[in-house]
């Protein structure tokens, strides 16, 4: 089977978390890296929860800290859905020691040298707000030509959850999103119109809690805390649409994204009108399979 070289860009968070542990489970990708970034949580603790879950799962990929704060706004986080550890309470069932060692270069410098030295595009998954990809692509343009595609968890064409208007994501650094919107690069969105769609049942949960395997008690812990104060499973989206195209509804759009304060800050907008001149700079994803979702999700909580 030719394998999807992937590099994960996230901020765990327990739906990152979860996107990780996906896509471990999924044969057809071959992850390179995991790199972290501020968003759910400050950098340090992201950055530790990526490498948690990389040993954990004994994952062979590097695991390198990114960025600490957005491109220009201040700093966002939100603990307040996915606890004081980042990960709905569950980092109390993770071995006390982490055996994997943090990748001595930052994710900036990790990215550059994947893409440049591969022999093959490299896909991304990026699941946290795109400070790190937008650096990416300024400081290192040359990298663009290898990337096959960004997935991208963020932004909402019809509404938002921060703002009306605005994702989480793409609030807490719109210029960034602006940034690897206007990049040329081949994007897919997996936007909040389509995530929270994105939900486990009450039978899904029974399923994970049953597996009795290791992942299955942190897997019902996070999941559990995280799905009281937000239904959907937004970031596994972005994973799926990469290894399970078919999985997805989507049309081709030329998105935007407001970078300035108040309530529009992060907002993307598709221009529909019928004298648009742009080409389409992304494939916004519109409806998913709900119950192919949650099949690949609970799967993923089974030991192989």
């Amino acid at each position: 089977m030719k394998k999807i070289p992937l590099i994960i860009d996230c901020d765990p968070g327990v739906d990152d978390a979860v996107a990780i542990i996906l896509a471990h489970h999924i044969e057809k990708f071959s992850i390179l890296a995991i790199t972290s970034v501020a968003g759910n949580a400050d950098i340090d603790l992201t950055t530790n929860n990526s490498l948690m879950i990389a040993d954990w799962l004994k994952m062979n990929c590097i695991v390198a800290k990114g960025a600490p704060q957005p491109l220009v706004k201040e700093k966002h986080t939100s603990y307040h859905t996915h606890g004081e550890d980042g990960i709905g309470g569950a980092s109390r069932f993770f071995p006390l020691h982490c055996h994997k060692a943090l990748s001595k270069h930052d994710a900036l410098t990790i990215m550059r040298d994947i893409l440049i030295m591969s022999n093959e595009k490299v896909s991304i998954a990026a699941i946290g707000p795109l400070t790190n990809i937008a650096l990416l692509l300024k400081v290192y343009p040359e990298v663009k030509d290898n990337i096959e595609v960004i997935s991208i968890m963020g932004g909402g064409i019809n509404h938002g959850n921060v703002t009306p208007c605005s994702e989480f994501n793409f609030f807490v650094d719109p210029e960034a999103a602006s940034i690897v919107f206007n990049s040329g690069v081949p994007l897919i969105m997996s936007g909040i119109h389509l995530t929270v769609k994105a939900t486990l049942t009450e039978e899904d949960m029974r399923k994970i809690k049953d597996a009795q395997g290791p992942l299955s008690e942190i897997g019902f812990q996070m999941i559990g805390d995280y799905t009281s104060k937000d239904t959907a499973l937004h970031d596994p989206c972005a994973i799926l649409a990469l290894s399970h195209p078919e999985l997805f509804e989507g049309e081709e759009l030329f998105v935007q994204i407001d970078t300035r304060e108040g309530l529009t800050r992060g907002m993307s907008y598709p221009d529909r009108r019928r004298k648009n001149t742009h080409k389409p700079n992304c494939r916004v994803l519109t409806d998913l399979n709900i119950e192919e979702f949650r099949s690949l999700i609970v799967e993923a909580f089974y030991i192989k």
